[in-house]
């Protein structure tokens, strides 16, 4: 089962950070996750939520702010920021980078980009129209459908996504056998979210996603999650 780190090594270095994804690649990660927005000048940066608040202390949205103005407002509380091209610059780690893409609608000059730089992408997408422009650049290998809802799996597939994600809270009604049969040829990697350790994951939900017949999985506590398949070996 392949291992996803979670906005990289996050539980040991800042989440979406160069250090992050280095590091999860380092500990033995098939593929580090991070995400992207725009800015309201139009830079591409990591960053997870859609709003300041969780990390800057602002309520104002990252489409509403200019790279200067958010890289000032992360600062102040102590973090940093990397863009998108400094991403491309300098990660030069082994890991796939599972990109997933919070840019309304991406054109296919921006999988261009991508698909021209030096790092193994998967483009992780959110609509299905997101997903017909990737298939235009991308294999349907590198192409992770981030649906927003369990019924869309055959949906997705068909615009071109070889990888479909379901959450683990999705797992009482559908599961990786039931995808698997609905979208022949596709990967089915769950997302850990539990009530008890949220996206962190346990050795139980590895065991239990590996009987069920998971891909992969994607979590934040990479290291334990090496370390456990690695026992299993």
């Amino acid at each position: 089962m392949k291992l996803i780190a979670h906005r990289g090594a996050s539980l040991e270095r800042p989440e979406n950070s160069l250090e992050s994804l280095i590091l999860a690649s380092e500990l033995g990660a098939y593929a580090v996750e991070c995400d992207v927005r725009a800015t309201a000048d139009g830079e591409y940066v990591l960053f997870h939520d859609d709003n300041l608040a969780r990390l800057g202390g602002s309520d104002k949205k990252v489409c509403q702010v200019t790279l200067d103005e958010m890289r000032s407002l992360l600062s102040a509380k102590g973090r940093s920021l990397i863009t998108l091209d400094e991403l491309l610059r300098c990660y030069r780690a082994k890991a796939f980078v599972l990109l997933h893409i919070k840019v309304d609608e991406p054109d296919e000059s921006f999988f261009r980009m991508l698909r021209g730089s030096a790092i193994n992408f998967i483009c992780g997408i959110q609509s299905l129209k997101a997903a017909e422009t990737c298939r235009r650049i991308f294999p349907p290998e590198q192409i992770l459908a981030f649906m927003p809802a369990l019924d869309m799996c055959v949906d997705f597939h068909r615009a071109g996504a070889g990888i479909i994600r379901i959450w683990e809270n999705w797992l009482d009604r559908i599961t990786p056998d039931k995808v698997h049969a609905a979208c022949p040829g596709a990967e089915v990697y769950i997302m850990a979210n539990s009530p008890d350790t949220g996206m962190d994951g346990t050795p139980a939900s590895l065991d239990y996603f590996i009987k069920i017949g998971a891909d992969g999985v994607l979590l934040n506590d990479i290291r334990m999650a090496v370390e456990h398949l690695d026992k299993l070996m």
